[in-house]
C-alpha cells in the first residue's frame, strides 16, 4: 500500500485554516526560542556559580565521590581566602587594632586643634570687645575750623565817578586795604 500525499481532508476556500495535528509555525518557533533561552540561562548561572564557589564545590565533590578526584584536579594548596580564614583570629585582629590606634590618635589631634581654635576665637572676641569699648569712650574730635574764613578778603574797588553827594558825606570810610588794587 502506498501512502497518499494528499491530506485526508481537502481544504476548501473560505472554510478557515487547514485542520492538522501540528501547531502553527509561529508557535513552534516560540517554543524553540523559549527552550534555547532556558538552556542559556542555566549555563550562565552554572558558570557564575563555578567561578564564585569553584574550589569549594570541587572539594565537596571530592569528599563525596573520591573516584572523581582525578577528573576535578583539586589543588593541594589552599587559596588565600581559605588560608586567611584558617589562621589564628588574634593574628587577624592585630592589623585592625593597629588601625584603630591610628584613628584614635587622629581624633585626639583633631580635638586638640579644635580646642586651640576655640581659644583663638575667644581671644579675638575679647580684643574686638576691647576695641569697641575704647572707641565708644573716646570723645569725638572737634571739626577743624575752615581756613578760608580767617583770610581777609579784599573789597571790590569803587568806581571813580561817584556822585558828589557821596563824596561830601560826613561818614568816614576806612582806608582801602594795603594790597594790590584791581582796576577795571
Amino acid at each position: 500500500m502506498k501512502p497518499s500525499i494528499d491530506p485526508p481532508h481537502h481544504y476548501r476556500f473560505g472554510e478557515g485554516p487547514l485542520a492538522s495535528g501540528r501547531p502553527s509555525i509561529g508557535r513552534r518557533i516560540l517554543r524553540s526560542l523559549t527552550r534555547f533561552s532556558i538552556a542559556v540561562l542555566i549555563g550562565v548561572g552554572a558558570t557564575l556559580g563555578w567561578q564564585s564557589y569553584g574550589d569549594a564545590a570541587k572539594e565537596m565533590l571530592v569528599a563525596r565521590a573520591p573516584a572523581l578526584a582525578w577528573v576535578l584536579s583539586v589543588s593541594t594548596t589552599k587559596s588565600p581566602v581559605v588560608a586567611a580564614t584558617s589562621t589564628d583570629p588574634m593574628q587577624q585582629l592585630a592589623p585592625l587594632a593597629s588601625n584603630l590606634d591610628v584613628v584614635r590618635r587622629s581624633v585626639e589631634q583633631l580635638a586638640a586643634k579644635q580646642e586651640q581654635m576655640a581659644q583663638n576665637i575667644a581671644a579675638l572676641r575679647a580684643v574686638e570687645e576691647d576695641i569697641r569699648q575704647k572707641m565708644s569712650s573716646t570723645p569725638p574730635a572737634p571739626a577743624p575750623a575752615p581756613q578760608a574764613a580767617s583770610i581777609p578778603q579784599p573789597k571790590p574797588p569803587q568806581p571813580k565817578a561817584q556822585s558828589s553827594a557821596l563824596q561830601s558825606s560826613s561818614v568816614l570810610r576806612p582806608p582801602p586795604p594795603a594790597g594790590p588794587q584791581l582796576s577795571r
